[in-house]
């Protein structure tokens, strides 16, 4: 009987040893690849978008923020292997609405933003536990460049034909009365370990 007392302390030592995960670490090399998949996954959308406004108009290129986006970024999220959106308090389109997370971070871009000290560089990175399972959560900022105007502009910057579209497609829209260079929201990455 002692023997398979002993036995089974032994297995469930083994088995607990064996599951115990070392907490891993975010590294520079982490961090490198995770700023890379943002730069390429934001670039792909600017790429669209620009392509869509010379090709066929503004009101036209709305449908690519509307539609395609979304699908870039579950596509881009998955060849990744990771979990990408971008967020926003004064979002478009109500998958964009922070988590709690996400929420915090963006408070704290705004901060830096009012203070001058938001930067095209800036990012925040975190690893979480959750359930036994580490993820690391990235964030960076979106910044306003000028092709956003035209449908995040002040009321001058949109035309009458997007403003219709975008009033139809979004009613709950927060998305207007940008300025170049305005915080506009982050990109948010999640990634399991």
């Amino acid at each position: 009987m002692k023997k398979i007392i002993g036995f089974s302390v032994l297995i469930l030592f083994i088995l607990v040893s064996c599951s115990h995960k070392d907490k891993p670490e975010v590294t520079e090399e982490l961090k490198t690849a995770l700023r890379s998949d943002t730069k390429t996954f934001m670039e792909s959308l600017k790429s669209v978008l620009i392509k869509e406004i010379q090709t066929n108009g503004i009101v036209n290129a709305v449908s690519v923020c509307s539609d395609t986006a979304q699908i870039l970024t579950n596509n881009y999220g998955v060849a990744k292997g990771i979990y990408i959106k971008r967020v926003s308090f004064k979002n478009r389109n109500p998958l964009n609405v922070p988590d709690d997370f996400e929420s915090k971070v963006l408070k704290m871009f705004e901060e830096q933003f009012h203070k001058n000290q938001l930067k095209p560089e800036s990012e925040y990175v975190e690893l979480i536990e959750q359930n036994g399972v580490y993820k690391v959560k990235y964030m960076k900022p979106i910044f306003v460049q000028p092709e956003c105007l035209n449908c995040h502009g002040t009321e001058e910057h949109i035309s009458p034909q997007v403003k219709d579209l975008i009033n139809k497609v979004y009613p709950n829209d927060k998305a207007r009365g940008y300025q170049i260079g305005d915080l506009r929201g982050a990109v948010s990455i999640q990634k399991t370990l």
